[in-house]
């Protein structure tokens, strides 16, 4: 089974795809991750990304499908794996689909978690994360017990630079203006979820959808 998870930034879609990936034991593949794993392995196509990454520009879709087609060949991905992140334009989705062809296997099912933005923008703009562990904590859902200050290491607690609700509606512009193009693309293989609700709520509506 190859499934992706597509959602707007803030939409809960690495969380609920990490959930699937431990339930079907299959890998959770995070074009991030890939891109630090060849860089660090100083690989072709690694040393490729790094030169784009150093000079601060997005890495070309071919090299991205072309490190995730390399990965994919690893055995763990034989009984499938998702992909998070990943594409991001129907353009990347072409490439990824001639990628697959090329492998002989196809993507399956599309798991789309539709969030307005408004809920975005606050479950984002209440994050808040610890200088000293990078634990993370809600102010509305899962606070600290003492203000600004982290359960675990009593580390001073902070908002991240893009989860100020001005850059968060910036980010989730650039999502309707790119990203929600692959609900059409993906059309006949779409489930689409209601992305608004709880986390444990959304979670049983995505069991569903694969039973």
């Amino acid at each position: 089974m190859i499934i992706i998870f597509l959602g707007p930034p803030g939409s809960g879609k690495g969380t609920q795809a990490s959930k699937m990936a431990k339930q079907f034991s299959i890998p959770l593949i995070s074009t991030g991750d890939i891109l630090r794993e060849e860089v660090s392995k100083a690989s072709v196509l690694g040393l490729k990304a790094q030169d784009f990454m150093t000079k601060g520009q997005l890495v070309p879709d071919a090299d991205v499908v072309g490190i995730i087609q390399n990965r994919v060949k690893n055995s763990d991905c034989a009984g499938g794996f998702i992909l998070d992140g990943f594409p991001r334009t129907s353009v990347q989705a072409q490439e990824l689909d001639k990628a697959m062809k090329d492998l002989n296997r196809e993507i399956d099912t599309v798991v789309f978690l539709d969030v307005a933005q408004d809920v975005v923008i606050d479950r984002n703009s209440n994050r808040r994360v610890c200088r000293k562990c990078q634990a993370t904590y809600h102010l509305k859902y899962a606070p600290p017990k003492t203000a600004n200050k982290c359960d675990k290491c009593e580390g001073d607690l902070f908002q991240r630079p893009d989860d100020i609700p001005a850059t968060i509606a910036e980010r989730y512009q650039i999502y309707l203006d790119q990203t929600k193009e692959l609900a059409t693309y993906y059309k006949n293989k779409l489930k689409t979820i209601n992305g608004n609700r709880s986390i444990e709520m959304i979670e049983e509506d995505i069991k569903e959808v694969f039973k």
